[in-house]
């Protein structure tokens, strides 16, 4: 009951005559706060539902390169030598692909997918990390508490994730979120180029609409372009206030 927003995001209003793009506020009888979109359906209420699809991809995708890049990762910076070697030569071959194409190639061959999009992007996007974790491996293995963990003769996964990996955290954290921003983009921009998902509402659908028509509707540029712009921007702040929260050389100054 008198609900600020009182439309679906596919709410195209077929049973008026004039639905199509509307500024933000016109006095039709129909209150858009936002504005419509080509269809007619509310730009404030695609856009909130919008933000579960990119938040969705982000936290999964980084989920997903977060866990290959901290296993094959911690497993090179602790053994180094030979599986150092292999590990390197994975990561120089996942690195030199581009995440973007591949996704256009998928989108083409096999349709447009949700799940396909978290999977190839986690996938792709592990590399960084699993650089991180060995490069904080490698200075935690000389550490005493790790050597006395070895000579207690506790199990490898004990050593690695319940010892080594908490003391290494902070420079994932925020590679992390940048992560969790890059993957937005990635499906923002597939959308903006008309390969994002169908009939679901979308940031970059929704600022792919500003240019189509003969004019420029600002209210499809400012208001979807801002989500995105402002998503990314909070989340590599909070990848930095984690990172001077966890850091123990900044606690150490302090």
């Amino acid at each position: 009951m008198r609900a600020p927003i009182p439309y679906s995001p596919k709410d195209y209003l077929r049973d008026h005559g004039d639905t199509g793009l509307e500024a933000p506020l016109e006095d039709d009888g129909r209150r858009h706060w936002l504005g419509t979109e080509e269809n007619g359906s509310d730009v404030l209420a695609r856009m909130i539902h919008a933000s579960r699809i990119a938040l969705g991809i982000g936290f999964i995708a980084t989920g997903i390169a977060l866990l290959i890049g901290v296993i094959i990762g911690g497993l090179m910076g602790y053994f180094s030598g030979i599986v150092d070697m292999i590990g390197m030569r994975l990561v120089e071959i996942f690195e030199a692909i581009p995440t973007l194409f591949l996704l256009l190639t998928f989108v083409a061959f096999f349709g447009r997918s949700l799940y396909m999009m978290m999977i190839i992007i986690g996938i792709t996007s592990w590399s960084g990390y699993a650089r991180y974790v060995r490069a904080e491996f490698l200075k935690l293995r000389e550490q005493e508490y790790v050597q006395a963990a070895v000579a207690c003769s506790l199990p490898l996964r004990s050593i690695l994730f319940r010892h080594m990996l908490p003391n290494g955290a902070a420079p994932i954290l925020v590679a992390a979120s940048f992560g969790v921003a890059s993957a937005i983009l990635a499906e923002a921009t597939l959308s903006f180029l008309g390969l994002g998902l169908v009939d679901d509402p979308s940031w970059g659908q929704m600022l792919n609409q500003a240019v189509q028509s003969s004019t420029f509707n600002w209210w499809m540029a400012a208001f979807p372009g801002g989500a995105i712009f402002l998503t990314v921007f909070a989340y590599n702040l909070v990848g930095e206030s984690l990172r001077d929260a966890l850091d123990p050389h900044l606690k150490k100054n302090a």
